[in-house]
């Protein structure tokens, strides 16, 4: 008798986004790009890129950055209420190193084409 492949669930949107931020915390930057599309667009306000960083290789930057410059905050997440459709979430997410500071996470996330296609991170805006 054959052993059957364990089958495993697809993330949440609130799971993925979960993810994300343990993957910041542990520098995984391998582990955080594969939450995001292929061609995913992060928008960001550090690099004064207005259309966005598009696509993987120009995300990978920005994660390692972001790896160097959370690691000495300390952080909170609030995570709002999902869309119905679980496509999109907010996570409000307070910084702390002395002084406090706050930003808006909004991911948007591709659709499956089936309840057990794995979601991915479509788009990220985050705002300070």
């Amino acid at each position: 008798m054959k052993a059957r492949a364990k089958e495993r669930m697809p993330l949440s949107g609130k799971d993925i986004v979960m993810r994300y931020f343990s993957c910041i915390d542990g520098k995984d930057v391998d582990g955080a790009l594969e939450l995001f599309d292929n061609d995913a667009v992060v928008y960001e306000p550090f690099s004064n890129v207005g259309e966005g960083l598009k696509g993987k290789s120009a995300i990978q930057p920005f994660l390692k950055v972001a790896m160097m410059a959370n690691s000495n905050f300390k952080r909170s997440i609030e995570i709002q209420k999902p869309s119905s459709k679980d496509d999109k979430i907010m996570a409000l997410v307070t910084f702390e190193k002395g002084d406090r500071m706050k930003g808006r996470f909004t991911f948007e996330f591709s659709s499956g084409d089936d309840q057990l296609s794995e979601k991915k991170i479509k788009s990220l805006h985050i705002k300070f």
